[in-house]
């Protein structure tokens, strides 16, 4: 008897989650209109006030109050659209349904509005993850830097945060391709930090970068790089700084988002770049960095297989989109899975889980909210 309980309490140590149910799916027209006021045209003739192009979603923790922060616009930065988030609410039912209530102006410091625009090298800002603080403020990672920002609870900057000098580009570019040519060291162009992740007792942030940095990866020329090593970074806002790596299934696989399970453990989205019926590689998967290396002084990877020196980050299977028990339509597999958090608790007693997906502003394709229920073994 001794025995037994003893290997119930180490199998037991982390936490365990049952098979993830999908309750629904809510669909928000790629046409909708935000609550900007904004009734311009950008450059590409697109309406200024579209709703869509999530690339962060998180729950306040009261009631059915959500925010989704919209990444740097049509068109791949191509346009002056000005970042923003938005206030909706998600009612979980037999039906999932939202509502918008209210769209925020990001600003920096000095009032002014930060754009999507790549050009604008001093003023651009492309937003891909967020996470709020009990005081209602946030910390939104941004992909052109990237950035590590502090922002009031009414979207104005407060401050920003440094970040290790091996994640950054020297040489800003109006491109991907231009990044990548001018630069030896940083993230690849359009690569940055993709998801941010908050602890429980919001004194750690956690950011993932979404591909393999340009001096961790193999590349010719000005390629961009290839390579499965990632980097997390761990920021206590003391100051501490702490990396490790997730190694992707596939070369083609990207991060998108990450969502705190306790201090050690993780929910991460790894996604291909497919849709529909041609996806192969869709899936949340639960991450611990309990045994990892800490990689904080290693300017360098490989871009593949890592030394016995460094231990990756333990990865598992937790949601796989493609999973024929969940019966999603092609239609409801996108290309683009980016946000990710947890949401109330529901009235059976399972935790939410919502999952949305970025439409990149495309009028003829829906932003899709994927609702799970998880419940604790």
């Amino acid at each position: 008897m001794k025995l037994k309980m003893l290997f119930v309490f180490i199998i037991c140590s982390k936490v365990c989650f049952a098979q993830p149910e999908l309750i629904g799916v809510a669909e928000i027209s790629g046409t909708a209109s935000d609550l900007s006021g904004q009734s311009n045209k950008l450059e590409n003739g697109e309406p200024h006030d579209r709703l869509g192009g999530f690339s962060a979603l998180e729950y306040t923790g009261v009631g059915n109050r959500y925010v989704a922060l919209p990444d740097r616009g049509p068109d791949d930065g191509a346009t002056g659209y000005v970042c923003r988030y938005q206030t909706l609410d998600i009612l979980i039912g037999n039906k999932i349904t939202t509502n918008i209530l209210k769209t925020t102006l990001l600003k920096d410091s000095t009032g002014s509005p930060f754009t999507g625009s790549s050009t604008v090298y001093s003023h651009r800002l492309d937003p891909e993850g967020f996470r709020f603080t009990s005081d209602g403020s946030f910390f939104l990672s941004d992909e052109y830097g990237p950035l590590l920002i502090h922002f009031s609870k009414d979207g104005k900057e407060i401050t920003r945060i440094p970040l290790p000098k091996h994640l950054l580009i020297t040489n800003p570019g109006p491109s991907k391709k231009a990044e990548n040519f001018h630069n030896k060291v940083g993230r690849s162009g359009n690569k940055g930090m993709e998801g941010l992740a908050i602890s429980p007792d919001g004194k750690v942030l956690t950011g993932i970068m979404q591909h393999v940095l340009l001096q961790d990866g193999e590349r010719k020329g000005g390629e961009k790089p290839k390579g499965i090593n990632c980097r997390i970074i761990q920021i206590d806002l003391e100051g501490k700084q702490s990396e490790y790596v997730y190694q992707l299934d596939d070369v083609g696989n990207g991060l998108n988002e990450i969502v705190a399970v306790n201090d050690t453990e993780f929910l991460v989205i790894e996604r291909d770049g497919e849709i529909g019926s041609d996806a192969k590689f869709k899936k949340i998967m639960k991450i611990d960095i309990s045994n990892a290396t800490n990689v904080i002084d290693i300017d360098s990877l490989p871009a593949y297989n890592l030394p016995n020196s460094i231990q990756p980050v333990e990865k598992e299977e937790f949601i796989d989109f493609l999973n024929p028990a969940f019966n999603l339509s092609p239609e409801q597999i996108p290309e683009k899975l980016e946000g990710l958090t947890w949401g109330p608790i529901l009235p059976d007693g399972r935790r939410s889980l919502l999952i949305s997906s970025d439409n990149d502003f495309e009028a003829g394709i829906p932003s899709l909210i994927y609702v799970f229920g998880v419940d604790n073994d």
